[in-house]
């Protein structure tokens, strides 16, 4: 009996995958941080905006969050005024 011996041919590999894949994700809407996929503490809201939490004035997210509580307030007063003041008038 002859038997054929099989000879496995090596490839010798000329690149190697980085094992650790790292890319933007996006950019914080508050200070324009880009947002990494390993670099973790960012969110995301409903309306596709990206925040950091460690910005350059503390959490871009609760900046983000107090502005627009001080522009829901201001918004309120300024219709409570004008409703007011329309009374006033007739």
């Amino acid at each position: 009996m002859n038997f054929l011996t099989v000879k496995k041919v090596s490839r010798k590999k000329t690149w190697n995958k980085s094992k650790y894949r790292e890319f933007i994700c996006g950019y914080c809407t508050w200070c324009k941080k880009e947002l990494l996929n390993t670099m973790g503490g960012w969110i995301i809201t409903y309306s596709k905006k990206y925040f950091c939490h460690n910005g350059k004035d503390g959490s871009c997210f609760d900046n983000y969050c107090e502005r627009k509580l001080k522009e829901k307030k201001n918004v309120a007063v300024n219709q409570r005024v004008s409703r007011e003041s329309y009374q006033r008038a007739y």
